[in-house]
Order: C-alpha cells, then structure tokens, then sequence
C-alpha cells in the first residue's frame, strides 16, 4: 500500500526545487492519489495539492517573484525516460474567494477574500503551477 510520504516523495518530482513542501495535502485516499502520479497508470488530467514548508514561505516573504524568478525546472522527470519539466516564467495573480475550496472542499478551507497566488505553467502549457504562499499551498493541476 502507497502512504502519504511515499506519494509525497513521488509527487515533488514536478516542482522546482525552491518550491519547497512537507506534505501532500490528501483529499482521498493515497492509492487513488497514486494514479494521478504514475505515468502508466494516471488519469490525463488531475490536481495535486502540497503544504508548503515554513521555510519556503518565509523566504517567499518580502517578494515571491524574486523567489521564484529561477524555479523554472522541474526536480525531475516522472520516469526515468522523461527529462524533467521546465516552466514559464512566474506572474502573480488574485484568485477569488473559494477559488480553492471550491474543487477540493476537504483540502482547502474558505477563504474570506481574495487572495495573492504565484503561477507558472509547463512550456507545452498541459500543466499549471500555482503558489499561495498565504495560505502555505502549492497546487499542480494537469490536463494532457
């Protein structure tokens, strides 16, 4: 059986290495989240949540898109055949209230306003990036 810390060791594969996480932040159950990561197995498109660290948060601090400005490079690639993704550049955005919540209930609680976030997208744009350093989140949301 697959625990969260393995299905968390697997899925940071995709984040730059300045995006810096603690956990995988699981609406189901961790077998059913694995198919989402393993290229023989996962859906064409899905979502993966993460708790950011306290670290990265902190240094994200004074000015995110200085932080991010080289997380444009994937850890890794998903096997060992595949290069690692690279990204776009960063932009920060205002999503709306509930922008989270709204799809992942269990994960994200309400938000009472808008709220700052920080995205990139892959370069064939089949995968988006998104940093709430404010409510400690990364999201990686994928359609192939």
């Amino acid at each position: 059986m697959l625990d969260l810390f393995t299905l968390h060791r697997r899925a940071i594969k995709v984040l730059p290495p300045a995006i810096q996480t603690s956990e995988v932040v699981a609406e189901d159950d961790p077998r059913s989240l694995s198919k989402l990561l393993f290229p023989l197995r996962r859906r064409s498109s899905g979502a993966v949540v993460y708790r950011l660290t306290e670290e990265a948060v902190s240094a994200m601090a004074n000015d995110p898109l200085v932080y991010l400005k080289d997380a444009v490079q994937a850890r890794e690639g998903l096997s060992r055949r595949c290069a690692p993704f690279a990204y776009r550049d960063w932009r920060k955005a205002w999503l709306p209230a509930g922008w989270a919540s709204a799809w992942m209930p269990k994960v994200a609680a309400p938000i009472p306003g808008a709220v700052e976030a920080y995205f990139t997208a892959k370069t064939d744009g089949k995968a988006l990036l998104v940093v709430v350093p404010t409510q400690r989140l990364a999201f990686y949301i994928w359609c192939d």
